[in-house]
């Protein structure tokens, strides 16, 4: 039986999802000698902070990937393909107010753009060879506009390495192209990472509660958060996210809409030393495998 592991965020941005995965990655790999998987179902890295690690890893992987997939799989003495551990990636960058300011929009700004924005998603299918065919979404209204930072002669290098590309207008079309593809690519690529592994960490997007169905196989569920460590029991876990979607039908679930309504069954708060902290990490682990083995 292959032993699985969600990890998930408490905070949006810097919970320490891919430390904490990272440490447990190791952990399983040489403490306890399993062969362990990261896997991260949807990712997503912004082009206009990440432009030379980004095109450093295009160059070098001939593939549009996660920075964090690759940080999880030097870890790991999986062989799996990145593509295959990270199946939905999204590009995201940002607006330049400076072309706002310009044409006297500035507000437009202010009101919509001070996030980062989406320029294109990949959705990757993978057989038993690794073999890997993408389908690119692309931001129609955002791709080619130069208010928003690109670099069209990468982007165009990346999308061109799909099978199929499609663009979509507005939030309505996104998500009818993203329930087409998305349950596909990740669940295809967890059944592949199962069949290959002892362990598998599955690393959350952002602080999504629930990325992908495939999670429902965990047999531990750990929330982080700066400098602190939640376990939850996992039928509880999963039955308080379909308590809320039942009301929120329409809603992202993310973790502060449901830790409020669950309590862990163990927290922990770990040292900012940083030998000190790997340390007090292998204890979780060694306390998770004891507990639902």
């Amino acid at each position: 039986m292959t032993f699985v592991i969600f990890v998930a965020g408490l905070l949006e941005y810097n919970s320490g999802k891919t430390t904490i995965a990272k440490e447990m990655i190791n952990f399983f790999e040489k403490d306890l000698s399993f062969k362990t998987t990261p896997f991260k179902p949807l990712s997503g890295n912004n082009l206009f902070y990440n432009y030379e690690k980004i095109k450093e890893y295009v160059d070098k992987y001939n593939q549009f990937i996660s920075l964090d997939i690759v940080d999880l799989l030097a870890c790991s003495s999986s062989k799996i393909s990145p593509t295959v551990a990270n199946p939905v990636h999204r590009l995201n960058t940002q607006a330049l107010s400076y072309e706002f300011i310009k044409e006297g929009s500035i507000k437009t700004f202010y009101n919509r753009y001070l996030s980062s924005v989406t320029l294109f998603q990949r959705f990757s299918t993978c057989d038993s060879s690794s073999d890997c065919d993408s389908i690119f979404i692309v931001n129609e209204p955002i791709y080619g506009n130069q208010k928003f930072w690109n670099d069209i002669s990468l982007t165009d290098t990346i999308i061109k390495q799909g099978k199929d590309v499609r663009t979509y207008k507005n939030e309505q079309e996104y998500f009818s192209l993203n329930s087409q593809f998305y349950a596909d690519a990740t669940e295809s690529a967890f059944k592949q990472i199962k069949e290959e592994s002892q362990t598998i960490v599955i690393e959350s997007f952002n602080n999504s509660a629930h990325p992908a169905w495939c999670i429902r196989e965990s047999n531990a569920v750990i929330i982080v958060g700066p400098g602190s460590v939640y376990m939850y029991e996992p039928e509880t876990y999963f039955r308080a996210i379909d308590n809320f979607r039942s009301i929120n039908r329409n809603k992202p679930t993310t973790t502060d809409d449901i830790l409020n309504f669950i309590t862990p069954t163990k927290a922990y708060s770990l040292s900012i030393d940083e030998e000190k902290g790997k340390e007090e990490i292998d204890q979780i682990c060694k306390e998770i495998y004891e507990t639902y083995k």
